[in-house]
């Protein structure tokens, strides 16, 4: 056994054994805004939003950039979720085809001052860990995230906990929407 795979077998090893982080239920409950729906895209297999919080309008809709959005911004916020799965052919076959075209949407996103992020249904650990499914090696996993990080200016989250993952992003929607409204 060489010593990269055995590496790449012990940082497997250590990433199962993570826990996933609770959160904490010491914090208050998001505050929606009046007006503020949220947008979840038909094509979501596993929302995040399955049993929104209490006050959450969620709309399901096709989305044309990411897998969520904010009613109204959609040309200035985007949420584009992955599962380990689903990471490795986005920055693996799909990259050329799919990936880079729609990182290239996404900073122009941003360049008209809107908001996008990349959130992982994994831990950074998991990620780098390598995914067995999968020929594509963590190394090239890892250039590709920081690109998608530098190059294209999309924020990346890691997160096991679904819970932690959703109030994330709707604590973020919620920013957004709010300092939006400041503007107009």
């Amino acid at each position: 056994m060489s010593l990269r795979t055995a590496a790449s077998q012990a940082a497997r090893k250590s990433a199962r054994q993570e826990k996933p982080l609770k959160v904490s239920t010491a914090l208050a409950p998001a505050r929606i805004p009046q007006g503020f729906f949220f947008v979840q895209d038909t094509r979501e297999q596993e929302p995040l939003f399955n049993h929104p919080p209490l006050g959450l309008d969620v709309l399901t809709e096709t989305v044309h950039d990411g897998d969520y959005t904010i009613k109204g911004l959609e040309p200035y916020f985007a949420i584009e979720r992955k599962k380990m799965s689903d990471l490795y052919g986005y920055l693996g076959n799909e990259w050329k085809a799919k990936t880079e075209a729609k990182l290239v949407r996404f900073r122009d996103m941003i360049k008209r001052g809107g908001w996008v992020a990349l959130v992982i249904e994994a831990s950074e650990a998991d990620v780098l860990a390598g995914y067995e499914h999968s020929k594509l090696p963590p190394e090239n996993v890892r250039a590709k995230l920081l690109s998608v990080e530098v190059r294209y200016g999309v924020h990346v989250y890691y997160n096991r906990d679904r819970d932690a993952m959703a109030r994330w992003v709707l604590d973020r929607a919620i920013k957004f929407y709010n300092i939006k409204r400041e503007v107009l």
